[in-house]
């Protein structure tokens, strides 16, 4: 019988499909994406989403349907026991299915037992303020122009943290570590469905700093005449009051997002490398992998060599003397 794949669904949630390098944004800082496009994947530059809220989304492209063939139209209308659902049928064919992110897809009250074999809880719970959602302190008071714009900037690790860690930080290291621990019996598929970058807008460093400001695109402006488009659209230019920030803050705002995709971009990368080289005295957490780090390739030459030495010093099967060739 042929070995079947292992499978990666990395999903991340509200991702602009302009803001990726190979997509031609000088502002984007995407090389991992960017890589796997020109070696070894396809990118679609005229994909459209189902539909614009995130629980018919997911139950269209987990099930193969659009979202109106069994009325999937809202967050509270997930997918049912009956129903298809790709996680279940990877299951059912004898994949190892380890769930690690968010829901918004099967109902909370029949659990995912069907779904996966494994639905990833933490063992380390991250800080209650690094959910944006909930500690939305950042948000200010309801009058101020910032409340309804989703913008929280820099974000703080914690006084005992060697490096910020969320949910997302938590589901990646969780998958990387199901990855290297994966049963040998099974295929294993692993489905992270990270928060980010959906906002609030808010990252840590080095992605809020990462990004370059003077080359963002131009930002598209708000209509002047809003006859041609839906009321609702002109009802939320209104209600969310940004009509009186500068150039400048949407700038930061539009570069925390962009910062947010390339922490994304590096997460991706973090669960699909093979090779891995980390700096233990700096980074003891093995947090960054510097494989690809221009600065660190005389190190990993001298290992490469070091190893290749070690291999034949050792060897049993290499003679003391050598023969002559011919």
């Amino acid at each position: 019988m042929k070995k079947k794949p292992h499978i990666l669904i990395f999903n991340p949630d509200q991702w602009r499909s302009d803001v990726m390098g190979h997509m031609g944004n000088p502002a984007a800082v995407t090389p991992y994406l960017d890589q796997l496009v020109e070696t070894d994947g396809v990118s679609f530059r005229n994909a459209f989403c189902q539909n614009t809220v995130c629980t018919p989304s997911r139950c269209s492209f987990m099930s193969g349907w659009y979202p109106h063939v069994r009325g999937h139209r809202t967050m509270y209308h997930m997918m049912q026991p009956e129903e298809p659902v790709l996680l279940k049928t990877l299951k059912e064919e004898g994949y190892f299915v380890w769930w690690g992110g968010k829901n918004d897809l099967v109902p909370a009250e029949i659990g995912f037992e069907k779904y996966c074999d494994i639905k990833y809880q933490p063992a380390r719970t991250p800080r209650r303020e690094t959910n944006l959602h909930a500690h939305d302190v950042w948000r200010g008071t309801s009058e101020a122009d910032n409340y309804f714009s989703f913008y929280a900037g820099k974000l703080e690790k914690g006084e005992e943290e060697e490096t910020y860690y969320d949910g997302d930080w938590a589901n990646v290291l969780g998958a990387i570590d199901m990855i290297r621990h994966a049963p040998s019996d099974k295929p294993l598929c692993i489905y992270l469905p990270l928060l980010y970058p959906h906002p609030p807008y808010g990252v840590e460093e080095p992605y809020f700093s990462m990004i370059d400001r003077d080359m963002l695109p131009p930002r598209i402006p708000a209509p002047q005449d809003w006859s041609t488009k839906p009321s609702l659209m002109k009802g939320i230019y209104e209600q969310q009051h940004l009509q009186g920030w500068t150039e400048e803050r949407w700038n930061e705002l539009r570069a925390t997002y962009y910062g947010m995709c390339a922490r994304v971009d590096k997460q991706f990368a973090m669960v699909n490398e093979l090779d891995e080289l980390y700096d233990l005295i700096n980074d003891p957490g093995e947090t960054v992998n510097r494989i690809n780090d221009p600065g660190m390739a005389d190190v990993l030459a001298e290992l490469k060599e070091r190893l290749l030495t070690f291999y034949q010093e050792t060897c049993d099967a290499v003679p003391h003397y050598t023969n002559k060739r011919g």
